[in-house]
């Protein structure tokens, strides 16, 4: 593998040894841990260490527990469908993005249930805040998206990141996740970046169909009921209405990461389907063609996003109507209504509001 391309990959054989026996004496992953397992001994950290010899290990060692405590402990309900229609072996999950941990977790979990290898998945080198979450990350058989406002390493980055990602899915034969977008969809509008699309055709030649072909593209949707981080992205838009920006504390990721596990979510719904290349009109003029497979992309989103009362009873609110009221009680409204009134400001809570009614009106746009 070209040098530049191991700087973002997951960690090798090799790298996974020397990473493990690193972490037995770093007391600030061991503390993360007792974190989540707060019955587990320093000793019993180190034995789970030492147990792992390779990112899937370390995955199951001390990842899974924390998302299946997720499921049973936030969700009223958790269904996936669609994996059983396609071979999982090599392919390229893209997804709409609403939760920083839980979007690609829930994946890994139900993999590791059916006895499927787990995936490779992004993350954003913003998350890796020091070098302790960026060991945990690439043994968490995650790689690197730089992340530049400069122009030309923008554009080094992305061939970079796009020759990668080709390589894993043709040649290393691994899957690999990635979400449709930079940063969590706050609005509940889920788009796919064209910046994306132009990113993975870096690496694929000029004929445009094939590239993409030869990606064996899935597209992923999450349906949450309950939205996680919904007050903090309600906030965040918030701010950004007003002030034109908004500036994250250091840490403010790895929180949503804890909130996000450990909000309650109600009913929770994955759907995976395969990009069908025939329903896109291909012109091999890549700014077009970009545009043509972002959308259906989003296409696919909208038509298997499972709404829920949520949506429902945020549309009849915001819009002061009763168009949806088969689809909730009385008692379900009061209880809606009681959760938007942790919305401090009349500004928050209509945000709050849209983050819920979007998801149904690209559904009803179809």
């Amino acid at each position: 593998m070209e040098e530049y391309i191991k700087a973002i990959a997951p960690y090798s054989d090799q790298e996974v040894k020397i990473a493990l026996i690193e972490l037995e004496s770093n007391e600030e992953f061991i503390k993360g841990v007792q974190y989540f397992y707060q019955d587990w001994s320093r000793e019993d950290v180190i034995l789970k260490l030492q147990s792992c010899n390779d990112c899937s290990d370390f995955q199951v060692q001390f990842l899974e527990k924390i998302i299946k405590r997720s499921i049973a402990d936030t969700m009223t309900s958790f269904e996936i469908c669609g994996l059983q229609s396609f071979d999982t072996s090599n392919c390229f999950y893209i997804s709409n993005h609403r939760d920083i941990f839980l979007d690609s977790a829930l994946l890994q979990n139900h993999l590791y249930d059916i006895g499927r290898p787990f995936t490779e998945i992004s993350l954003g080198d913003n998350l890796m805040v020091n070098e302790t979450l960026k060991t945990v990350a690439k043994l968490n058989n995650m790689y690197t998206v730089i992340r530049s406002n400069n122009k030309s390493e923008m554009l080094s980055n992305s061939i970079n990141l796009s020759n990668y990602l080709r390589y894993s899915i043709t040649e290393k034969k691994v899957s690999s996740w990635i979400a449709q977008k930079n940063g969590r969809t706050k609005d509940g509008n889920d788009v796919t970046s064209t910046g994306l699309i132009k990113m993975l055709l870096l690496s694929g030649g000029n004929d445009v169909k094939k590239s993409i072909y030869d990606l064996n593209i899935v597209v992923s949707t999450i349906s949450f009921e309950y939205e996680p981080c919904a007050f903090e992205k309600s906030n965040e838009l918030s701010v950004m209405g007003k002030e034109g920006r908004y500036m994250k504390e250091k840490f403010e990721n790895i929180n949503s990461i804890l909130a996000g596990i450990n909000d309650f979510k109600g009913n929770v719904k994955l759907v995976f389907e395969k990009l069908d290349l025939d329903k896109i009109s291909f012109s091999n003029i890549r700014k077009k063609d970009a545009v043509a497979i972002a959308n259906e992309i989003d296409r696919l989103v909208y038509k298997n996003y499972q709404l829920w009362k949520t949506n429902y009873m945020a549309y009849d609110l915001l819009y002061n109507d009763h168009k949806y009221k088969q689809h909730y009680s009385l008692k379900d409204i009061d209880s809606f209504k009681s959760y938007l009134s942790k919305a401090n400001n009349k500004d928050k809570y209509f945000r709050l509001l849209k983050m819920y009614v979007n998801p149904l009106l690209n559904k009803e746009n179809l």
